[in-house]
C-alpha cells in the first residue's frame, strides 16, 4: 500500500547486535550457528526475488524445543527479538528505532490510516524463528495491523500480504483500490479492490486478499465524514460559484494529488466523486435525492 525503503542494515547486523551484547555463556550458541542463520538470510533473498515468500520452510506450531538453525531452537529464536531487541536499552534497539521511524508515521500495510507503533514480522516469528531479527522481515506497522496480521503465514503465494520493502512496483504504482458513490442521507463511499486486468491472477488475489485482511473498507470508510462533510458545506457555500465542470475539476486536484498515496483513502475518494456526475451537479441546497 505504502512503498518503504529497504531498511540499510545488513542481514545479519542486528542479530550480531543482539549477540555482542549476550552474556559469554548465552553467546556461544549464537556464534557457533552463525552460518545456519546467513544460510536463511540467503533463502530470504533468494525467495524475495521471485515473490514466493510461501515457499520457505517454516516452523511446526508450539515445540519451543525444535532445533532450526544449528544449534538454536525455535524459543531461543523467538526470544532473540523479545529480549535481545525490543527490551535492549543498546544498540539493538537502536535499530529497531531507526526501522521504527523510517515510515514517517504512516503505516505502510493500510496506507497511513494508522500510525506504526511496533514492528510487525512479515514473515511471523513463530513460522520463521530464522528470520526474527531480520531487518528486512521488519515493518513498521500500527497496532491494528499487527494484530489482525496474527501469526500465520498461508502456504499459497496468492495469499501473501503486500510486502512494504520488497514488493511488486505494481502494487504502488498501479491504481487498484476504487469507490464508490452512493447517493443517500448521509453520503456514503463505499471502498473496494478493483486490481487490474493486466496483472496476473496471483497479483489480483495478492492485493484482494490484503485489502480484506487489514479491513480497509471499513477502515478507509471512517475517515470520510471528516472530509465530505466539510467538502460539501464549501459547496453550499465558497464552491457555489463553481459551474459542475469547474467542481469536478476542483475535486481531480486532490485526486490527483501525488503527494496522497495513490491507493490511499483520501485520493481514492476524491476520484469517486470527480467521475460520479450526481455529486459533481448538485448544489447540496435543494431536493439533490432525486434526479
Amino acid at each position: 500500500m505504502k512503498k518503504l525503503l529497504p531498511p540499510a542494515h545488513q542481514p545479519l547486523e542486528l542479530f550480531d547486535a543482539c549477540v555482542a551484547e549476550m552474556e559469554e555463556a548465552a553467546r556461544a550458541a549464537f556464534v557457533a550457528s552463525r552460518d545456519q542463520i546467513d544460510a536463511s538470510a540467503v533463502a530470504f533473498r533468494d525467495h524475495s526475488a521471485t515473490k514466493t515468500w510461501s515457499l520457505l520452510p517454516r516452523a511446526r506450531h508450539g515445540h519451543r524445543e525444535d532445533i532450526i538453525a544449528g544449534v538454536l531452537t525455535k524459543g531461543a529464536l523467538m526470544d532473540l527479538y523479545d529480549e535481545g531487541v525490543v527490551k535492549s536499552s543498546g544498540q539493538p534497539r537502536k535499530i529497531y528505532d531507526e526501522i521504527l521511524v523510517a515510515a514517517q508515521g504512516s503505516c505502510p500495510y493500510c496506507a497511513g490510516i494508522g500510525t506504526p507503533r511496533t514492528l510487525d514480522h512479515y514473515l511471523p516469528k513463530a513460522k520463521f524463528p530464522a528470520l526474527s531479527v531480520h531487518p528486512r522481515n521488519l515493518i513498521p506497522a500500527c497496532r491494528d495491523c499487527n494484530t489482525d496480521a496474527g501469526a500465520g503465514f498461508s502456504l499459497l503465494e496468492a495469499e501473501q500480504p503486500i510486502h512494504p520493502y520488497l514488493d511488486k512496483d505494481s502494487f504502488f504504482v498501479d491504481r487498484w483500490v476504487r469507490a464508490r458513490v452512493i447517493r443517500c442521507t448521509p453520503i456514503v463511499v463505499q471502498f473496494f479492490p478493483s486490481p487490474p486486468e493486466h496483472w496476473e491472477v496471483v497479483d489480483r488475489r495478492r492485493a484482494e486478499k490484503h485489502f480484506l485482511d487489514c479491513k480497509l473498507q471499513d477502515r478507509f470508510g471512517s475517515q470520510v465524514a471528516g472530509e465530505l462533510s466539510p467538502l460539501v458545506l464549501q459547496r453550499q457555500s465558497s464552491l457555489a460559484v463553481f459551474s459542475p465542470a469547474q467542481f469536478e475539476a476542483h475535486l481531480r486536484i486532490v485526486a490527483n494529488d501525488p503527494k496522497l498515496l495513490l491507493n490511499g483513502w483520501k485520493r481514492t475518494m476524491y476520484l469517486a466523486l470527480a467521475d460520479t456526475p450526481w455529486f459533481c451537479n448538485a448544489d447540496f441546497n435543494g431536493n439533490w435525492l432525486i434526479d
